[in-house]
C-alpha cells in the first residue's frame, strides 16, 4: 500500500491534469495560426481522465467561463480543476485548481491564483500582473519583475491553442512561476493520429522541455497531443515518471 500511496503524490494530478505543460508565455515573433484576430471561445469546458498505467486515478477540467472585468480591463476567466478519483483518495487525496484573468485584447497575464491541495500538503498563492510596469505582487506583498507580455502557467496553453504549429519546428516562450521568469522550448514534432475511446483525432505533438515543477507534475518528460485543428484541443498528455508514466485522455 505505500507504493499505492506513492504514485498518486509523484503525479500529483497537477491542475490542467499535466497538460497545463504550456506553463510558458509568447517569447518572439510566432505567427497566429488564423491571423492577430483570432479569438477563444467565450464559453468551453474539457472533461478529462487521467491514467497511471492504465488504472483511472482522477479527473481534471479546463473550462472558459467567460469574459469578466478587471481593474477596468476585459479578460478571459480560465479555470482548471484536478482531483484523485475516490479510491484514491484513501491514499492521497487531490484537489487542486487554478485561476486565470487574461487581457483580452493583448492576451498577456492579468492574475493568476491558485490553491493546491494534496495530501497534507497545502498553498493558496495569487499574483496580479502589471503589464506596463513589467512587475508583478503576489499575495505575500512581494513585487518582484516580469518579462513584457508575460504569461502564466494557465494562460500559456489558451495561448498555444491559437498559435500556428508547425512540425518539426521549435518555439521559444517565456513563463512566470511564482517570482521565477525563465524561457522555455517547446518542440513541434509530426502529426499523428490517435485514438481516444475508440475515436481517431488528428493530431499534432508538441513537447516542452519542462525546467521548474510549478503547476506540472514533475520537470522532466511531457508530450501533448492537440487536434489538428482550428481549436487545437489537448486530446492526450503524457508524462513520464519514476515509477511508469500518468496520461490523461479528452472525456
Amino acid at each position: 500500500m505505500i507504493f499505492m500511496k506513492d504514485v498518486p503524490g509523484k503525479m500529483l494530478l497537477r491542475t490542467a491534469v499535466i497538460f497545463a505543460f504550456l506553463c510558458f508565455s509568447y517569447f518572439g515573433a510566432i505567427k497566429f495560426c488564423y491571423g492577430n484576430s483570432k479569438k477563444l471561445p467565450v464559453t468551453e469546458k474539457l472533461y478529462y481522465d487521467v491514467y497511471w498505467k492504465f488504472i483511472k486515478v482522477g479527473y481534471g477540467t479546463l473550462e472558459i467561463r467567460g469574459m469578466v472585468d478587471l481593474n477596468g480591463r476585459k479578460a478571459y476567466k480560465i479555470y482548471s480543476e484536478s482531483q484523485s478519483s475516490p479510491f484514491f483518495d484513501n491514499f492521497f487525496k487531490v484537489r487542486d485548481s487554478n485561476d486565470s484573468w487574461i487581457d483580452v485584447d493583448n492576451f498577456y497575464s492579468l492574475a493568476f491564483e491558485q490553491h493546491i491541495s494534496e495530501g497534507k500538503y497545502k498553498r493558496d498563492r495569487r499574483v496580479d500582473y502589471d503589464q506596463i510596469k513589467h512587475t508583478a505582487v503576489n499575495n505575500k506583498g512581494e513585487v518582484f519583475d516580469i518579462p513584457e507580455n508575460v504569461l502564466d502557467a494557465l494562460a500559456a496553453l489558451y495561448k498555444v491553442r491559437i498559435t500556428e504549429l508547425k512540425p518539426n519546428t521549435v518555439i521559444t516562450m517565456s513563463v512566470n512561476s511564482v517570482k521565477k521568469n525563465y524561457n522555455m522550448i517547446i518542440r513541434i514534432h509530426n502529426k499523428e493520429i490517435v485514438k481516444i475511446s475508440g475515436k481517431n483525432f488528428n493530431s499534432v505533438v508538441v513537447e516542452p522541455d519542462l525546467q521548474d515543477a510549478g503547476i506540472f507534475i514533475n520537470k522532466g518528460s511531457l508530450k501533448i497531443w492537440l487536434s489538428d485543428d482550428e481549436s487545437h484541443i489537448p486530446v492526450k498528455m503524457q508524462s513520464k515518471i519514476a515509477v511508469g508514466s500518468i496520461m490523461a485522455e479528452l472525456k
